[in-house]
């Protein structure tokens, strides 16, 4: 029963888990550490036992060539358990950093193929935070049970050798400490536990509220926010620091405990060799080996305290790793057909949707649109047009109705397929780390440079470009930091260029341009790809020359879809949307 109720402890399942997942895979890296191991606790041992040479033949037989000779012993033994104990730490480093960096990958890789909506009301930074913090537990905790553990326990269980081997019913009564330490280790891990958790919280915290105000510094900055950004940021701080010091309080206590009563034990043999030595007959080596053996075994008794509580706190975030690891994939990934490599159509069916238990965000949406068809699509704010794109690209699945590219209902469709046939640029243009042409092509990572400059060309990106002292292939930092609104705008239309893409969107895209770069670069465009579907999503008026029709929604429901004309001439809501006057005011 007792066994039973051991491997139900979720900690003690979490570790075998672990265990199996990263021991297989690097034997070898086990092997080794277990012979450094082996090295590092038969040294130790001898070295306790080389003060009986010490004391016995060279200062009480005051014998010169004995102290020669036990002077070359002690050396050798302080080569070869430096040499093991520098080999084993190696091991240890390159062990805890291939697992750590293992489980970020794992853990990123899990993150980054989940839905968007897993992502909604979070900051990207707690993401990350954590991550790193998962990662580094992997590793501190597979460590600590097998290498820092083994280590420890091998050189102590060859000390209590030593003593065992030169007075056994002192060793006995050293054997009751250890039922102390460990009942007293059992109640402090429980507390740790609950401590740990809110720890990796509080961090998470902390890298999210200083992320957010140095990325958004300017705001900070224009609304005279500093204060308040300040105070959040301290507050977090301070609420981790208490954790922390309460974990640190509970983690010491072991030590005075085991000071305390390793203390009241040598007290106890230095009585218990004075009487020895002189009423028995005893020599001092004996003694001075025992006790040696004694000393140097608190240290790694002390080590085997501090690991099971380090232990018990990795393991913690070692479980909250594998609640990401094992979490169902949020994105609706359950179709497995592509799109035909004809130009399509797309049609919406009566598509409804909701965030949660709100009110539908669109309601009975249906429209459709031809190849070649160039759309823009407007309404008021909240009327629904963010909500619909998001559709559109698979990022939610309607609540009712269907979207079909062709004949074929997207909720059928693989996500990769789907989005690969899909352009989308944004207002706020979303630029990686690297060169202006890398970012070009990572809306075709097979493109040719070729069809990179191409695009350039069409999006006008050249027109800045070649003033740079590298042109395509300048740096341009994170999210494109070295420049202008409008100039990430035309990377961000050359990279959907690049794409070759059946259905183009373009969310308030030009908003950066003025009125000439904007109507060149969307001529360009649109003849660069003629039978794609050009949607515009739009506040603009200028907009509104390059489109076939409009969509116009209104509290998530089609108010009409015409052209500018009509709806110009017959759709009051239409001509105050844009201040335009009537056709025949005009």
């Amino acid at each position: 029963m007792k066994r039973a109720k051991w491997n139900s402890s979720p900690a003690t399942q979490t570790a075998i888990r672990l265990l199996k997942e990263t021991l297989p895979s690097r034997w070898k890296f086990l092997l080794l550490s277990l012979i450094c191991m082996i090295g590092v606790a038969g040294f130790t041992g001898a070295l306790a036992y080389s003060t009986k040479l010490i004391v016995n033949d060279v200062f009480v037989a005051g014998s010169t060539f004995a102290a020669w000779q036990v002077a070359a012993l002690v050396v050798f033994i302080s080569v070869g358990r430096s040499g093991f104990g520098y080999a084993n730490s190696i091991l240890r480093v390159w062990f805890d950093l291939s697992i750590s960096a293992e489980f970020q990958k794992l853990g990123f890789e899990k993150i980054i193929y989940n839905d968007v909506r897993k992502f909604q009301g979070t900051q990207p930074a707690s993401h990350m935070a954590k991550l790193l913090i998962y990662g580094r537990a992997c590793g501190n905790a597979v460590i600590n049970l097998t290498n820092e553990f083994m280590t420890h326990l091998l050189t102590l269980i060859v000390l209590i050798g030593v003593m065992v081997f030169q007075d056994p019913i002192m060793s006995l009564f050293c054997s009751v400490l250890f039922p102390l330490i460990f009942f007293m280790i059992g109640r402090l891990t429980r507390r740790i536990r609950v401590v740990a958790t809110a720890e990796t919280l509080l961090t998470g915290e902390i890298q999210g509220v200083g992320t957010e105000a140095i990325e958004g510094i300017k705001t900070v900055k224009s609304y005279g926010l500093e204060t308040k950004t300040v105070t959040r940021f301290s507050n977090a701080v301070t609420k981790l620091q208490s954790r922390m010091n309460s974990l640190a309080r509970m983690a010491a206590i072991t030590m005075p405990v085991m000071e305390l009563l390793g203390g009241i034990t040598l007290a106890s043999f230095v009585v218990y060799a004075s009487w020895q030595t002189t009423s028995l007959g005893k020599t001092p080596g004996e003694f001075t080996a025992f006790i040696t053996a004694f000393l140097l075994a608190y240290q790694p008794a002390e080590r085997l305290s501090k690991i099971i509580v380090d232990v018990q706190k990795s393991l913690v975030q070692v479980e909250e790793m594998y609640g990401v690891l094992d979490a169902a994939n949020t994105e609706n990934e359950n179709g497995d057909e592509v799109l035909e490599p004809v130009d399509t159509k797309l049609t919406l069916e009566n598509v409804s949707f909701a965030y949660g238990a709100e009110t539908d965000a669109l309601q009975d949406v249906s429209f459709q649109v031809q190849p070649g068809e160039r759309v823009a699509i407007v309404g008021r704010s909240g009327a629904g047009k963010t909500t619909l794109i998001d559709l559109l690209q698979g990022f939610y699945a309607p609540s009712s109705g269907k979207i079909c590219v062709g004949d074929k209902n997207i909720a059928d469709v693989k996500r990769a397929n789907l989005r690969a046939n899909i352009a989308y640029i944004s207002q706020d243009v979303f630029l990686f780390d690297g060169s202006i042409r890398e970012n070009i092509a990572d809306g075709n990572p097979g493109a040719s440079d070729q069809e990179i400059e191409t695009a350039a060309r069409l999006a006008q990106v050249e027109t800045f470009a070649n003033a740079l002292q590298d042109g395509l292939d300048t740096q341009i930092g994170p999210n494109g930091g070295s420049l202008s609104g409008g100039q990430k705008q035309r990377i961000g239309i050359a990279r959907a260029l690049v794409k070759h893409a059946k259905i183009y969107i373009y969310d308030e895209a030009t908003s950066a341009l003025d009125g000439q770069t904007e109507r060149a670069i969307m001529e360009a465009a649109i003849a660069h790809a003629p039978q794609s579907i050009v949607l515009f999503v739009t506040h603009r008026p200028s907009t509104l020359q390059w489109v076939d029709r409009v969509l116009m929604l209104d509290a998530g429901k089609v108010a009409a879809f015409e052209t500018h004309d009509a709806l110009t001439q017959n759709s009051e809501a239409y001509r105050a949307l844009f201040n335009l006057a009537s056709a025949e005011t005009a």
